[in-house]
Protein backbone atom coordinates (compact mmCIF):
# COMPACT_ATOMS: atom_id res chain seq x y z
CA UNK A 1 0.00 0.00 0.00
CA UNK A 2 1.53 3.36 -0.98
CA UNK A 3 2.56 5.84 1.71
CA UNK A 4 1.94 9.57 1.53
CA UNK A 5 4.92 11.70 2.56
CA UNK A 6 4.27 15.01 4.31
CA UNK A 7 6.50 17.81 3.03
CA UNK A 8 7.03 20.99 5.02
CA UNK A 9 4.82 23.94 4.00
CA UNK A 10 6.12 25.71 0.92
CA UNK A 11 8.53 22.94 -0.08
CA UNK A 12 8.17 21.08 -3.37
CA UNK A 13 10.69 18.73 -5.02
CA UNK A 14 12.86 20.58 -7.56
CA UNK A 15 15.08 17.71 -8.70
CA UNK A 16 14.57 14.01 -9.36
CA UNK A 17 17.07 13.11 -6.64
CA UNK A 18 17.51 14.15 -3.02
CA UNK A 19 19.87 13.83 -0.07
CA UNK A 20 17.89 13.38 3.13
CA UNK A 21 19.41 13.67 6.60
CA UNK A 22 17.42 11.29 8.80
CA UNK A 23 16.64 12.34 12.36
CA UNK A 24 13.88 13.07 14.83
CA UNK A 25 13.33 16.49 16.44
CA UNK A 26 15.95 15.79 19.14
CA UNK A 27 18.75 15.37 16.61
CA UNK A 28 17.73 18.25 14.33
CA UNK A 29 20.44 20.65 15.63
CA UNK A 30 23.14 18.13 14.66
CA UNK A 31 21.52 17.20 11.34
CA UNK A 32 21.66 20.88 10.41
CA UNK A 33 25.45 20.74 9.98
CA UNK A 34 25.57 18.27 7.04
CA UNK A 35 22.31 19.64 5.59
CA UNK A 36 23.54 23.23 5.48
CA UNK A 37 26.91 22.21 4.06
CA UNK A 38 25.34 20.23 1.22
CA UNK A 39 22.81 22.97 0.47
CA UNK A 40 25.66 25.50 0.28
CA UNK A 41 27.58 23.28 -2.16
CA UNK A 42 24.78 23.84 -4.67
CA UNK A 43 24.79 20.49 -6.47
CA UNK A 44 21.79 19.39 -8.56
CA UNK A 45 19.80 17.55 -5.90
CA UNK A 46 17.34 18.52 -3.19
CA UNK A 47 18.37 18.59 0.47
CA UNK A 48 15.87 17.61 3.16
CA UNK A 49 15.62 16.59 6.78
CA UNK A 50 13.56 13.41 7.11
CA UNK A 51 11.81 12.04 10.17
CA UNK A 52 8.86 9.91 11.22
CA UNK A 53 6.81 12.97 12.25
CA UNK A 54 6.46 16.49 10.77
CA UNK A 55 8.88 19.00 12.30
CA UNK A 56 8.92 22.78 11.86
CA UNK A 57 12.35 23.75 10.55
CA UNK A 58 14.12 26.87 11.81
CA UNK A 59 14.47 29.78 9.33
CA UNK A 60 18.18 29.12 8.77
CA UNK A 61 17.31 25.81 7.11
CA UNK A 62 14.31 26.94 5.07
CA UNK A 63 16.26 29.99 3.86
CA UNK A 64 18.89 27.59 2.50
CA UNK A 65 16.19 25.76 0.50
CA UNK A 66 16.11 22.78 2.84
CA UNK A 67 12.77 21.08 3.37
CA UNK A 68 11.41 18.50 5.76
CA UNK A 69 9.69 15.27 4.81
CA UNK A 70 7.85 13.03 7.24
CA UNK A 71 6.99 9.40 6.55
CA UNK A 72 6.33 6.26 8.54
CA UNK A 73 5.28 2.78 7.50
CA UNK A 74 2.80 1.52 10.08
CA UNK A 75 2.86 -1.99 8.61
CA UNK A 76 6.59 -2.18 9.28
CA UNK A 77 6.22 -0.56 12.71
CA UNK A 78 3.63 -3.13 13.73
CA UNK A 79 6.05 -5.89 12.74
CA UNK A 80 8.98 -4.55 14.79
CA UNK A 81 9.83 -6.35 18.02
CA UNK A 82 9.86 -4.14 21.11
CA UNK A 83 13.65 -4.10 21.40
CA UNK A 84 13.92 -2.63 17.89
CA UNK A 85 11.55 0.32 18.43
CA UNK A 86 13.75 2.64 20.47
CA UNK A 87 14.15 5.24 17.73
CA UNK A 88 11.89 5.24 14.70
CA UNK A 89 14.23 7.68 12.92
CA UNK A 90 16.70 4.83 12.42
CA UNK A 91 14.26 3.26 9.94
CA UNK A 92 13.93 6.34 7.73
CA UNK A 93 15.66 4.77 4.73
CA UNK A 94 12.93 2.12 4.70
CA UNK A 95 10.10 4.59 5.30
CA UNK A 96 11.38 7.05 2.68
CA UNK A 97 12.25 4.40 0.09
CA UNK A 98 8.61 3.39 0.24
CA UNK A 99 6.99 6.83 0.56
CA UNK A 100 8.96 8.81 -2.03
CA UNK A 101 8.13 6.68 -5.06
CA UNK A 102 6.70 9.13 -7.59
CA UNK A 103 8.36 12.09 -5.86
CA UNK A 104 12.05 11.21 -6.29
CA UNK A 105 13.75 8.78 -8.61
CA UNK A 106 16.61 8.19 -6.17
CA UNK A 107 17.38 9.25 -2.63
CA UNK A 108 20.52 9.22 -0.49
CA UNK A 109 19.54 8.86 3.16
CA UNK A 110 22.27 9.72 5.67
CA UNK A 111 22.54 9.79 9.44
CA UNK A 112 22.79 13.04 11.39
CA UNK A 113 26.24 12.19 12.84
CA UNK A 114 27.89 12.79 9.48
CA UNK A 115 30.06 15.61 8.20
CA UNK A 116 29.93 16.57 4.52
CA UNK A 117 33.41 17.43 3.24
CA UNK A 118 33.38 17.32 -0.54
CA UNK A 119 32.11 15.48 -3.62
CA UNK A 120 29.00 15.72 -5.79
CA UNK A 121 26.10 13.73 -4.34
CA UNK A 122 24.09 14.37 -7.52
CA UNK A 123 26.72 12.52 -9.55
CA UNK A 124 26.64 9.64 -7.07
CA UNK A 125 22.84 9.58 -7.25
CA UNK A 126 23.05 9.14 -11.00
CA UNK A 127 25.65 6.37 -10.92
CA UNK A 128 24.99 2.89 -12.32
CA UNK A 129 23.46 0.89 -9.45
CA UNK A 130 23.93 -2.39 -11.36
CA UNK A 131 20.20 -3.10 -11.28
CA UNK A 132 20.07 -3.07 -7.47
CA UNK A 133 17.44 -1.25 -5.43
CA UNK A 134 19.92 -0.33 -2.69
CA UNK A 135 23.51 0.89 -2.70
CA UNK A 136 25.67 1.45 0.37
CA UNK A 137 29.18 1.29 1.81
CA UNK A 138 30.50 -1.91 3.35
CA UNK A 139 30.48 -1.90 7.14
CA UNK A 140 33.93 -1.27 8.60
CA UNK A 141 33.94 -4.76 10.14
CA UNK A 142 34.50 -6.01 6.57
CA UNK A 143 36.84 -3.29 5.29
CA UNK A 144 39.99 -5.30 5.99
CA UNK A 145 38.41 -8.75 6.04
CA UNK A 146 35.64 -8.73 3.42
CA UNK A 147 34.87 -12.40 3.93
CA UNK A 148 34.17 -12.03 7.65
CA UNK A 149 30.80 -13.37 8.77
CA UNK A 150 29.14 -10.69 10.86
CA UNK A 151 27.42 -11.47 14.13
CA UNK A 152 24.02 -10.87 12.55
CA UNK A 153 24.51 -13.52 9.87
CA UNK A 154 25.95 -15.90 12.47
CA UNK A 155 22.78 -15.56 14.55
CA UNK A 156 20.63 -16.09 11.46
CA UNK A 157 22.51 -19.27 10.56
CA UNK A 158 23.48 -17.70 7.24
CA UNK A 159 26.78 -18.04 5.38
CA UNK A 160 28.96 -14.95 5.16
CA UNK A 161 27.47 -12.19 2.99
CA UNK A 162 28.70 -8.68 2.20
CA UNK A 163 27.34 -6.46 4.96
CA UNK A 164 26.78 -2.71 4.64
CA UNK A 165 26.64 0.15 7.10
CA UNK A 166 23.20 1.79 7.10
CA UNK A 167 24.47 5.29 7.92
CA UNK A 168 24.49 6.15 4.20
CA UNK A 169 22.01 4.34 1.97
CA UNK A 170 21.10 5.12 -1.64
CA UNK A 171 17.72 3.88 -2.87
CA UNK A 172 16.22 3.62 -6.32
CA UNK A 173 12.58 4.10 -5.38
CA UNK A 174 11.14 2.29 -8.39
CA UNK A 175 13.36 -0.76 -7.92
CA UNK A 176 12.65 -0.63 -4.18
CA UNK A 177 8.94 -1.02 -4.92
CA UNK A 178 9.41 -3.53 -7.73
CA UNK A 179 11.43 -5.82 -5.45
CA UNK A 180 8.71 -5.55 -2.78
CA UNK A 181 11.23 -4.49 -0.14
CA UNK A 182 8.70 -2.87 2.25
CA UNK A 183 6.72 -6.12 2.60
CA UNK A 184 9.91 -8.20 2.78
CA UNK A 185 11.20 -5.93 5.53
CA UNK A 186 8.01 -6.35 7.56
CA UNK A 187 8.12 -10.14 7.16
CA UNK A 188 11.76 -10.28 8.24
CA UNK A 189 11.16 -7.96 11.22
CA UNK A 190 8.29 -10.11 12.43
CA UNK A 191 10.22 -13.38 12.11
CA UNK A 192 13.89 -12.61 12.76
CA UNK A 193 14.66 -9.11 14.09
CA UNK A 194 14.10 -9.70 17.84
CA UNK A 195 17.50 -9.57 19.54
CA UNK A 196 19.28 -9.07 16.21
CA UNK A 197 19.46 -5.29 15.81
CA UNK A 198 17.60 -2.50 14.08
CA UNK A 199 17.51 -1.03 10.57
CA UNK A 200 21.00 -2.17 9.59
CA UNK A 201 20.39 -5.77 10.61
CA UNK A 202 16.98 -5.65 8.95
CA UNK A 203 18.17 -4.39 5.58
CA UNK A 204 21.17 -6.68 5.43
CA UNK A 205 19.00 -9.58 6.52
CA UNK A 206 16.62 -9.22 3.60
CA UNK A 207 19.20 -8.31 0.95
CA UNK A 208 21.97 -10.83 1.84
CA UNK A 209 24.58 -9.16 -0.36
CA UNK A 210 22.19 -8.15 -3.15
CA UNK A 211 23.16 -4.48 -3.11
CA UNK A 212 25.60 -2.22 -4.95
CA UNK A 213 28.78 -1.23 -3.17
CA UNK A 214 29.71 2.45 -2.90
CA UNK A 215 33.25 3.67 -2.28
CA UNK A 216 34.01 4.10 1.44
CA UNK A 217 34.70 7.76 0.70
CA UNK A 218 30.92 8.21 0.92
CA UNK A 219 30.66 6.69 4.40
CA UNK A 220 34.07 7.01 5.99
CA UNK A 221 33.45 5.31 9.31
CA UNK A 222 35.62 7.29 11.69
CA UNK A 223 37.29 5.12 14.34
CA UNK A 224 40.73 4.91 15.92
CA UNK A 225 41.57 2.40 13.17
CA UNK A 226 40.74 4.84 10.36
CA UNK A 227 41.39 8.25 11.92
CA UNK A 228 44.96 8.81 10.71
CA UNK A 229 44.20 7.73 7.14
CA UNK A 230 41.33 10.22 6.93
CA UNK A 231 43.41 13.15 5.69
CA UNK A 232 44.93 11.10 2.85
CA UNK A 233 41.63 9.42 1.94
CA UNK A 234 39.98 12.85 1.65
CA UNK A 235 36.49 11.37 2.16
CA UNK A 236 33.25 12.95 1.00
CA UNK A 237 31.15 12.01 4.03
CA UNK A 238 32.69 11.30 7.44
CA UNK A 239 30.47 9.17 9.67
CA UNK A 240 31.16 9.31 13.41
CA UNK A 241 30.09 5.82 14.37
CA UNK A 242 30.21 4.81 18.01
CA UNK A 243 29.71 6.98 21.06
CA UNK A 244 32.31 9.72 20.51
CA UNK A 245 30.21 12.17 18.54
CA UNK A 246 31.94 15.44 17.53
CA UNK A 247 29.69 17.53 19.78
CA UNK A 248 30.48 15.51 22.93
CA UNK A 249 33.36 16.13 25.35
CA UNK A 250 34.44 12.51 24.86
CA UNK A 251 35.50 13.41 21.30
CA UNK A 252 38.26 15.72 22.53
CA UNK A 253 41.62 14.27 21.54
CA UNK A 254 39.92 11.80 19.19
CA UNK A 255 37.97 13.81 16.60
CA UNK A 256 40.05 16.55 14.90
CA UNK A 257 39.39 20.13 15.94
CA UNK A 258 38.06 21.29 12.56
CA UNK A 259 35.42 18.53 12.56
CA UNK A 260 34.26 19.36 16.07
CA UNK A 261 34.26 23.03 15.20
CA UNK A 262 32.05 22.45 12.14
CA UNK A 263 29.28 21.27 14.46
CA UNK A 264 30.19 23.80 17.13
CA UNK A 265 29.79 26.80 14.82
CA UNK A 266 26.34 25.69 13.60
CA UNK A 267 25.12 25.03 17.14
CA UNK A 268 26.47 28.34 18.43
CA UNK A 269 25.02 30.42 15.60
CA UNK A 270 21.67 28.76 15.05
CA UNK A 271 20.83 26.51 18.03
CA UNK A 272 21.96 28.40 21.15
CA UNK A 273 19.49 26.51 23.37
CA UNK A 274 21.15 23.18 22.50
CA UNK A 275 24.14 22.07 24.64
CA UNK A 276 27.18 23.51 22.93
CA UNK A 277 30.41 21.88 21.77
CA UNK A 278 32.86 22.65 24.55
CA UNK A 279 36.09 24.26 23.35
CA UNK A 280 35.34 23.34 19.76
CA UNK A 281 38.01 25.76 18.49
CA UNK A 282 40.74 24.38 20.73
CA UNK A 283 43.04 21.54 19.75
CA UNK A 284 43.11 18.61 22.15
CA UNK A 285 45.99 16.16 21.83
CA UNK A 286 45.35 12.43 22.27
CA UNK A 287 46.65 10.52 25.24
CA UNK A 288 50.00 8.90 24.37
CA UNK A 289 48.76 5.39 25.08
CA UNK A 290 45.66 5.88 22.95
CA UNK A 291 47.75 7.31 20.13
CA UNK A 292 50.18 4.37 20.21
CA UNK A 293 47.28 1.89 20.15
CA UNK A 294 45.62 3.68 17.22
CA UNK A 295 48.84 3.85 15.20
CA UNK A 296 49.52 0.18 15.86
CA UNK A 297 46.05 -0.82 14.66
CA UNK A 298 46.51 1.21 11.49
CA UNK A 299 50.02 -0.13 10.88
CA UNK A 300 48.76 -3.70 11.26
CA UNK A 301 45.84 -3.11 8.87
CA UNK A 302 47.75 -1.07 6.26
CA UNK A 303 47.94 -3.74 3.56
CA UNK A 304 44.32 -4.96 3.68
CA UNK A 305 43.05 -1.38 3.97
CA UNK A 306 44.91 -0.16 0.89
CA UNK A 307 43.75 -3.21 -1.08
CA UNK A 308 40.18 -2.39 -0.12
CA UNK A 309 40.49 1.27 -1.14
CA UNK A 310 42.11 0.32 -4.44
CA UNK A 311 39.06 -1.71 -5.48
CA UNK A 312 37.33 1.54 -6.44
CA UNK A 313 38.62 3.35 -9.55
CA UNK A 314 36.91 6.59 -8.47
CA UNK A 315 34.33 7.78 -5.92
CA UNK A 316 31.39 7.38 -8.33
CA UNK A 317 31.80 3.83 -9.63
CA UNK A 318 29.67 1.24 -7.83
CA UNK A 319 30.72 -2.41 -7.55
CA UNK A 320 29.12 -5.79 -6.97
CA UNK A 321 30.16 -6.52 -3.36
CA UNK A 322 30.15 -10.26 -4.05
CA UNK A 323 32.75 -10.07 -6.80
Amino acid sequence: MPLTPIFSPGFAPRHSTAVIVACDANYLPYAATPALAMAAAGHAHDVLIGGPEPVALPPVLTAAGIGHVAARDDALLDALPLDARRSLATYMELFLGHALLGHYRRILVIDADILYERGDPARLLNADMLGRAVAAVRDNRQWRTPGRKTREFQKLGEPAHPYFNAGVVMIDTQAFAAQNLPARAADFARSHLAGLGRDQALMNGILKGDWAEISPLWNWQFTTASAHLTSMADPCLIHFIGTRKPWLDSAQGVVPMRMRDAFGRVLAQHFPATPQVAQSGRRHWPEPGALRAALFRQWRAAGPMIRYLNRFPDPYTLLDPRS
